[in-house]
C-alpha cells in the first residue's frame, strides 16, 4: 500500500463529520481513489471502544479553546 501524505497524525483527536463524534486516529490503512483512509477509534457511553475506517477528509482537527486572558 502506498501511503498518501496528509495532515492527520496518529494518536490525535479529530471530530468525525460522518458521525459527529470525537475519534482518535490510529493509522492510515488504505488509499481509495487517491484519498487516504484512516482507522479511527471512537468511545461509546460505557467506555467500549469501536474501530472504524473513514476518509481523511471527514476528520476535522479538534481545536483547543483559547483561555480567557
Amino acid at each position: 500500500m502506498k501511503k498518501v501524505q496528509s495532515s492527520i497524525q496518529r494518536g490525535a483527536e479529530y471530530l468525525c463529520t460522518k458521525f459527529g463524534e470525537v475519534v482518535t486516529a490510529i493509522e492510515q490503512v488504505a488509499v481509495v481513489k487517491g484519498l487516504p483512509m484512516w482507522e479511527v477509534e471512537r468511545k461509546t457511553g460505557a467506555g467500549i471502544r469501536k474501530r472504524l475506517i473513514v476518509s481523511a477528509r471527514s476528520l476535522i482537527p479538534m481545536q483547543l479553546e483559547p483561555s480567557p486572558a
